[in-house]
């Protein structure tokens, strides 16, 4: 059986990283290959991270000769930097090397790179043997850094939700991820706050973290505290509940990859409205299984919101297609016999 040693943040660590790779175990991966799994860094203090940091490169170099193929994920900025010395250690042993990038915002983290950092990157890429990028969009700019013989495209991918109940009609408004600029949910709290006046019944829940001081002042100076819940940081049955009790699911992101919490919201059946960035255009259908806009058109925002909330037989059809197009394109058993595929070549 081929040997797997796959790199990434401990499986605690909040974000779209960590879904991936419980996705990855939900589905079975470490019965089709010997996996083991190592686990880079954490997310609590500045201590734990070091001794956690150091334990991983510790256990990897004890391992890795152990295994055929190096699965490392990474994200941008310290991410990069740190998994390069895992690149290098198996490239020492002559182990094939496949480095998944998942950060959103990776051209903004090269650019702001000196000369030095920007040659460390682009030597740490060309060394592996396939880098996984989560789009097109993504594929065309790392092709200006590394081989384009080396890239391959793997869209992030979900477990599909089992029969549920769905009720479109619930005026539920849901939003997921990191709270700050980047997400958007400044610009949703300022249609949000335009829509709670011609529509008493709507509710928005936010679940993540981030500038949650910020996000809760907001919402007082908006008088929005009976419109808007904060409901903390969101994961397993909690998550479950609100993305099958909930009608609509929005992230109005400035940068993003592949989100997860996308594919999630139009698995469980939600009239899903996000961004023209990264891969999301890949995913959604404007007007045919769900919303897509560009980042900061608040008013193209409201419009559509509002006309959703009036067209209950809109609402239904997006909400039937974006469940049919999870089950066709996004099915995570797919992706699992492209990323085998990858690891045996």
């Amino acid at each position: 059986m081929l040997r797997v040693l796959m790199v990434g943040p401990a499986r605690s660590v909040k974000g779209g990283m960590t879904t991936v790779v419980d996705n990855y175990y939900k589905v079975g991966l470490d019965k089709k290959v010997k996996l083991k799994y190592i686990e880079s860094c954490n997310d609590s203090n500045k201590l734990s991270k070091l001794i956690q940091e150091i334990k991983g490169i510790h256990e990897y170099k004890k391992v890795i000769k152990d295994y055929d193929v190096a699965h490392i994920h990474v994200a941008s900025r310290r991410s990069t930097f740190r998994k390069s010395k895992y690149v290098r250690i198996a490239k020492k042993y002559n182990k094939r090397v496949i480095l998944h990038i998942h950060g959103a915002e990776y051209k903004k983290f090269y650019d702001e790179c000196n000369e030095k950092q920007k040659a460390l990157v682009r030597e740490t890429l060309n060394l592996c043997d396939k880098i996984i990028v989560l789009s097109e969009e993504w594929y065309d700019y790392f092709k200006t850094l590394v081989g384009e013989n080396k890239l391959v495209v793997l869209y992030n991918s979900i477990v599909l939700p089992c029969e549920f109940n769905k009720d479109i009609n619930s005026n539920k408004f849901l939003f997921l991820g990191r709270i700050g600029y980047r997400k958007g949910i400044y610009d949703l709290l300022d249609v949000f706050e335009k829509l709670v006046k011609e529509f008493k019944e709507i509710k928005l829940y936010v679940g993540g973290d981030g500038e949650v001081e910020k996000f809760q002042n907001l919402i007082k100076e908006k008088n929005l505290e009976n419109k808007v819940e904060y409901i903390g940081w969101t994961s397993g049955e909690k998550k479950e509940q609100y993305l099958t009790n909930c009608s609509f699911y929005i992230l109005p992101s400035y940068n993003e990859g592949m989100p997860m919490s996308v594919l999630e919201g139009m698995a469980y059946k939600n009239v899903t409205l996000s961004t023209y960035v990264g891969g999301i255009p890949k995913v959604i259908e404007n007007l045919e299984n769900g919303i897509i806009i560009n980042p900061g058109d608040k008013e193209s925002m409201y419009k559509y919101l509002k006309d959703l909330l009036l067209d209950e037989n809109l609402r239904k059809k997006l909400s039937d297609n974006a469940r049919k197009t999870m089950e066709e394109k996004f099915n995570i058993e797919n992706v699992i016999e492209n990323l085998l595929n990858l690891y045996n070549k």
